[in-house]
């Protein structure tokens, strides 16, 4: 059964609200709550043909027991293989007669690099925040041209301001801090800003206006992060540089279950 965007925003939405009645948090990350976070991005999303794929989620350690009954009570069927390999910290759910299916992550999402949400939950009440949903996408190491759209998407429906006071602002003080701590996915991220930057200066399917937008976001970023004072740890790794490996195999993390 192919499943829709209008499908999975419909489920996305009824999720998170069902699941705050019962007292648990869901965020939504991903291309859905890039999707949700704000119509423009929506409408940008549907213009360049974004496929509609799965839902992913984040909850708080506490809320995992809550969040399972919560979807188990809709018709869910969690995968058990994949929860004994991860111990807990991810989650994989398949709606058997709708065709939908679940990623659930707990706390952190960890992928090539590691994002740290646990106190960052309540800065959108469907979604995560667009920072966050941001590193989520810079920090692939093999971004596909899809993923590269999608923080493309985020950059040309979201202001890059030094604070990111609202909540549909990038906090350029947040994402520079992060990437000051961890060379690895400082290197990840700034050379995925490079390949969205090429991808726009090749005439996006975004349009000209937008693409402008983008290119000068990327560049208040970019001096941002240049300019934020690294860690003692960021240093001594930069020496190493790509001798060694700089990224989490996250595919050996998870092709054993």
């Amino acid at each position: 059964m192919t499943v829709g965007w209008t499908e999975l925003h419909d489920e996305a939405l009824d999720i998170v609200e069902t699941a705050a009645n019962a007292g648990v948090t869901l965020r939504v990350v991903g291309s859905t709550g890039i999707r949700l976070h704000c119509p423009a991005a929506e409408a940008l999303m549907l213009q360049v043909g974004r496929q509609a794929k799965d839902i992913d989620f984040v909850v708080p350690k506490k809320d995992r027991m809550g969040m399972r009954q919560c979807l188990e009570d809709r018709g869910y069927v969690v995968d058990r293989d994949l929860l004994v390999a991860m111990e807990g910290m991810r989650y994989s759910f398949v709606d058997p007669h709708a065709g939908i299916e679940l990623d659930v992550f707990v706390e952190s999402l960890q992928f090539n690099h590691t994002i740290e949400v646990r106190d960052r939950l309540d800065r959108h009440p469907v979604a995560l925040s667009p920072d966050d949903l941001l590193l989520a996408k810079l920090q692939i190491v093999k971004a596909t041209p899809t993923d590269l759209s999608d923080a493309a998407i985020l950059l040309g429906t979201h202001p890059v301001t030094a604070s990111g006071a609202g909540p549909e602002e990038l906090d350029a003080t947040y994402l520079a801090g992060v990437l000051a701590g961890d060379w690895g996915f400082h290197h990840t991220a700034v050379t995925n800003m490079a390949k969205i930057a090429d991808a726009t200066n090749d005439a996006s399917d975004l349009g000209a206006e937008t693409n402008r937008v983008i290119l000068d976001r990327l560049d208040a970023l970019a001096t941002a992060i240049d300019s934020a004072p690294k860690s003692r740890r960021w240093r001594l790794r930069a020496r190493v540089g790509e001798r060694i490996q700089w990224w989490q195999d996250v595919d050996e993390r998870e092709a054993t279950y």
